[in-house]
């Protein structure tokens, strides 16, 4: 037969093998505060791959369109002297203020662009499709000075927030450079800056 003594510890090891009902829900508590950490850090994880992305994409696109302006100021020489409204006419603008560049079918390169940065015909494709726009400013420096003749070149290339509320197509010709500073909030801006120098014989 067995003691007393034998079936207490018996009972006390059987108890020790289990878990209460609270220390259940105690437990499925700290795993759920553990795993909305994990999920919360992925979902910051995941915005900051996405901008990242962008960012890289806008990169790529503003220094396609400085390539191009630096394409063409190499006819801005002594010899062959490209004046400033020469280069401004190109891209149908005035002095010193933002502009959306038309499409230029020799250069197969305009002002909208899809998420991976090639470049979209607006003359045949809806600008509204656009997930980058393109907007450059020319500014002349020196105009006075013989032979040291510069343009500054701006670029500035713009993309929506993920929360963004637009009221237009953010790619549309209507977008002008006031369009674009009201919905500043809206958008994410990335610029590059160069120059066109009047190139030596």
């Amino acid at each position: 037969m067995t003691s007393k003594h034998e079936r207490s510890r018996q009972l006390s090891r059987a108890r020790r093998r289990g878990y209460n009902l609270v220390e259940l829900m105690m437990a499925i508590a700290v795993f759920a505060i553990g795993v909305s950490g994990i999920i919360a850090m992925q979902k910051v994880a995941a915005a900051a791959n996405e901008h990242s992305k962008a960012l890289s994409v806008a990169t790529n696109i503003a220094q396609a369109w400085v390539d191009v302006l630096k394409a063409d100021s190499s006819l801005y020489t002594q010899t062959n002297l490209l004046t400033y409204a020469q280069l401004l006419s190109q891209f149908n603008s005035n002095n010193s203020t933002w502009f959306r560049p038309t499409w230029n079918s020799s250069k197969s390169i305009g002002a909208a662009f899809d998420a991976l940065g090639n470049p979209i015909d607006d003359t045949i494709v809806d600008p509204a499709t656009a997930q980058f726009c393109v907007h450059v400013r020319l500014t002349q420096l020196y105009p006075n000075a013989p032979g040291m003749n510069v343009i500054r070149t701006e670029v500035r290339v713009f993309w929506p927030r993920a929360d963004a509320n637009l009221p237009t197509a953010f790619c549309a010709v209507a977008m002008n450079d006031a369009a674009v500073q009201a919905a500043t909030p809206e958008l994410h801006f990335l610029y590059q800056v160069s120059a066109a120098r009047q190139q030596p014989q």
